[in-house]
């Protein structure tokens, strides 16, 4: 393959790329599937009219389908449905959030966060989160919206704190013979652009907003966990993970235990003795017990095509990304 050819080849991935970074591409690569009610685990009682609902909130929080669609995950619209859906059934007594996430989007873990508290608030019912196995940065955020958190034994939290990544592809356009031409309005419009380093007053810039997120997250843990000292919450304000162990000694949580412990918490906060434990996933998924997953995963066909044709651009994160 000649240099010439494979050249081209690159320029016009590329270009694909810089479109649907742009936003000119747009399509609906995951369509929503409609869920239904599963019972997980019955009472043992012969005739059971009380209901604990587990709602999952797993992988990326996202507000919307983009490319983070890729990384699996949980929208706001889910939760919210999840939340509604439990809301309007008189015999579901209290909900048990099960999560598995490293966090994802600010405003998809705030808005998430708002919809426990007015759950809360509407139905006077109790809200415990269970951490399967990792509740880091904007998961432990969603999560101290509830009454009771129980963290498994070999779960992960912490990592609170702020992101933004920026791509530099300054160097490889310079190779492959491409320049950027850019029109400005302004000398900030094309601040964290991938065509050019960033100035110090641009990454001040950032900073500033950076520090106004974080500092929302901080205050919001220390208003929600009344038990932790001040210096505790700075302690953990560094972005470091912790285990369950770790994080009990802290309070961040409130007990060790399994998604079985939350469920009886659960019940134990809404004065009840027995319940059957439900979910809502999708139709598409036909696991029946209480570990089951939300729904079904693209295939994929659909994760590429998300990848090409989804906007996604740099965006700030309550998000746990060792990996990146």
């Amino acid at each position: 393959m000649s240099w010439t050819f494979l050249r081209a080849g690159i320029v016009a991935m590329l270009v694909a790329f810089l479109l649907t970074a742009g936003g000119c591409i747009t399509v609906n690569a995951f369509p929503s599937t409609e869920m239904k009610e599963l019972t997980v685990a019955k009472s043992g009682r012969w005739f059971e009219t009380n209901r604990v609902a587990v709602v999952d909130i797993s992988g990326v929080l996202r507000s919307g389908d983009d490319a983070l669609t890729l990384m699996g995950g949980t929208t706001v619209a889910q939760v919210r449905e999840q939340l509604d859906r439990a809301a309007a059934d008189r015999g579901v007594k209290a909900v048990v959030l099960r999560i598995n996430s490293p966090g994802g989007e600010v405003s998809a873990s705030d808005m998430m966060l708002r919809d426990i508290l007015q759950f809360r608030e509407r139905t006077g019912r109790p809200v415990v989160a269970s951490i399967v196995d990792l509740g880091a940065s904007g998961g432990y955020y969603v999560a101290v919206g509830a009454d009771r958190i129980v963290a498994s034994p070999t779960a992960i939290t912490g990592s609170i704190g702020v992101i933004m990544q920026f791509l530099n592809i300054e160097g490889l356009f310079d190779k492959i013979g491409v320049k950027s031409q850019v029109v400005l309005s302004g000398p900030r419009k094309d601040i964290g652009s991938p065509f050019r380093p960033m100035t110090p007053e641009e990454k001040e810039l950032l900073g500033t907003v950076n520090e106004t997120l974080f500092r929302r997250f901080v205050d919001l843990v220390t208003a929600s966990r009344k038990e932790m000292t001040k210096e505790d919450v700075q302690f953990i304000s560094d972005g470091r993970i912790l285990t369950a162990d770790q994080a009990l000694k802290l309070k961040m949580i409130d007990r060790i235990g399994y998604l079985e412990d939350a469920v009886n918490d659960a019940m134990a906060l809404a004065n009840i003795q027995s319940a059957d434990v439900i979910l809502y996933r999708s139709k598409d998924n036909g696991m029946a017990n209480i570990y089951a997953a939300l729904g079904g995963s693209p295939d994929l066909a659909q994760k590429a095509a998300a990848l090409l044709l989804q906007h996604s651009g740099p965006r700030f994160m309550y998000l746990w990304t060792p990996g990146l």
